[in-house]
C-alpha cells in the first residue's frame, strides 16, 4: 500500500507547519489541504515544495480552501456569481500542478440547497472544473461527502453516466459512515472510478478513528481496490480534536503497514 497522510489530520495549523509534520512522521505522500488564498501564490507554492522535497514527500492532491464555497458559488443558477469565484479553482488547480499534484478534490454541491439546481446543470458545472484542471495537466475529481449530493450513490452513478470517462472519485471512509451508506457496497459500485483514497477508522461509537483503532476491514477494502488494478494513495485523513495526532499517524502508518 502507498501511504500518506493529509495536512488536514493536524488542522488548524498552519498548512507548511502540517506539511513538515506529515514529512518528519516518514510519510512518502501527502495531501495539502490549502486554507486560506495567500496559499495559492508562488512563494507559498515554493515554500510547500521545498519542504516536500526536503522530506522526501511527494504531494499528491490538493484540497481547496473554498469548499465550503462551492455549493453557492460553483454549483449556482447565478452566473454571474460563478463567473466570479471560477478563477479560485484556475489558482487551485495551477498550485496543483505547481506542487506536482495529480488531483484536485471537490465537495460540490450540499444535498438539499435552498435554492436548488437540476443535476444536468451540476454535471455541467463540474465539467468546467475538469476542463480547467485538465489545462494544468491535473484530474478534477468528486469526493463523497456526507450531506452533500455526493453521499448518494445513486447520484454519483447518474454523474458518471454524464461526465463518462471524465469522471473520477476521490472516496472517503468516513463519509459513508456518516452518511449511513454500505461502505463496501459504494466501494465496489466505484472501484474502476476511484482514484485516491481517504482512509479512517470506525466502531459503533465512533466514526472517525486513526486507521488501526477501530473495527474497519481494510484488507476488504484493499481488495476490492487491488481488483480493479487500484494504483493510488492511501491517505490518512482523521481530524486532530481528541487525539494526539502526531502518535496516531506514527502508529497508524506502523499498523497500515502490515496490510
Amino acid at each position: 500500500m502507498k501511504l500518506g497522510a493529509s495536512t488536514a489530520c493536524f488542522y488548524p495549523l498552519e498548512t507548511e507547519k502540517a506539511l513538515e509534520k506529515v514529512c518528519k512522521l516518514g510519510y512518502k505522500y501527502a495531501e495539502v489541504f490549502m486554507n486560506a488564498p495567500c496559499e495559492l501564490e508562488e512563494p507559498f507554492l515554493k515554500q510547500l515544495n521545498t519542504i516536500a522535497k526536503d522530506g522526501g514527500t511527494d504531494i499528491v492532491s490538493v484540497h481547496p480552501f473554498s469548499s465550503f464555497m462551492e455549493s453557492p458559488c460553483i454549483f449556482t443558477d447565478y452566473q454571474r456569481r460563478f463567473d466570479d469565484f471560477i478563477s479560485i479553482y484556475d489558482k487551485t488547480c495551477h498550485a496543483a500542478a505547481v506542487l506536482g499534484a495529480k488531483y484536485v478534490v471537490i465537495h460540490g454541491a450540499v444535498a438539499h440547497p435552498k435554492i436548488p439546481i437540476p443535476d444536468e446543470r451540476y454535471f455541467e458545472r463540474f465539467n468546467k472544473l475538469i476542463e480547467i484542471g485538465k489545462r494544468e495537466g491535473v484530474t478534477v475529481c468528486q469526493e463523497n461527502v456526507n450531506r452533500f449530493k455526493s453521499e448518494s450513490i445513486d447520484f454519483c452513478k447518474k454523474m458518471r453516466n454524464a461526465l463518462g470517462d471524465d469522471f473520477h472519485m476521490v472516496f472517503d471512509i468516513k463519509q459513508t459512515v456518516r452518511a449511513g451508506q454500505d461502505t463496501f457496497e459504494f466501494l465496489e459500485e466505484f472501484k474502476n472510478q476511484i482514484v485516491h483514497m481517504h482512509i479512517s477508522d470506525n466502531n459503533k461509537e465512533r466514526d472517525c478513528l486513526p486507521p488501526g483503532k477501530g473495527t474497519f476491514d481494510y484488507k476488504k477494502m484493499k481488495n476490492i481496490l487491488e481488483s480493479a488494478n487500484y494504483q493510488g494513495v492511501y491517505m490518512t485523513e482523521i481530524y486532530s480534536l481528541g487525539f494526539d495526532v502526531e502518535k496516531e499517524l506514527r502508529e497508524s502508518k506502523s499498523y497500515l503497514e502490515t496490510i
